[in-house]
């Protein structure tokens, strides 16, 4: 591989900088469906690590039976300085992520939608370890926790590309066979303000 000749060396304005790190994140986001607005420097996408088909199980189901949904969240917005003490919650620009709703279409037809929460307000309980939660040792002014128990939601920070949560699905017997896809809504806050993003998964086939 050649290298590049290096032509000037003035430095690169801001504008052109966050146009080129935009540019770099939408290289690299697998292939898979997007739905969201670039608009407000916020993107989602699906990654499945199992591309199917996946047959049935009523015991001693394997991975073959499962598939598992991470749902990125990129924040191109801009990377600022700041004084003083912060967590990721309260960066600049970091978007805070407080809930996921979950929709399963099957053939093209809803089949319901259910909303999962991060912790430090877990639901399910069981996936609470399936999101990137910040953890600060600071309670109240001047007092800080030992060990570091004070936990807030999950937030991604500018400059990141980050699975915000991850799901899984088991093909059980009995279930409907098709084309399976899981819509994801993913609500949070933007320096304050509220933000939903939506991310699709690629199509699944569940056989019978």
């Amino acid at each position: 591989m050649k290298k590049r000749t290096l032509l000037s060396r003035r430095p690169v304005r801001p504008a052109i900088l966050a146009a080129a790190l935009t540019a770099a994140f939408l290289t690299f986001v697998p292939a898979a469906a997007t739905e969201s607005p670039f608009g407000n420097g916020l993107f989602a996408y699906v990654v499945a690590s199992n591309r199917g088909p996946l047959p049935p199980c009523a015991t001693n189901c394997t991975a073959a039976n499962f598939v598992w949904d991470f749902v990125h969240v990129i924040n191109a917005n801009r990377l600022t300085n700041v004084v003083g003490f912060t967590d990721r919650t309260t960066w600049p620009n970091s978007f805070v992520v407080t809930s996921v709703d979950s929709t399963t279409f099957v053939n093209g037809a809803s089949q319901g939608t259910f909303t999962i929460t991060p912790p430090p307000n877990a639901s399910p309980l069981s996936w609470s370890g399936h999101w990137p939660s910040t953890v600060d040792c600071e309670g109240q002014p001047g007092a800080f926790h030992t060990p570091c128990d004070v936990v807030l939601n999950p937030a991604v920070l500018p400059g990141e590309n980050v699975a915000a949560v991850y799901t899984g699905f088991v093909h059980s017997v009995g279930e409907l066979n098709g084309t399976y896809v899981f819509k994801y809504t993913i609500h949070g806050t933007l320096n304050g303000m509220p933000v939903n993003l939506s991310a699709s998964s690629a199509p699944i086939q569940m056989t019978g």
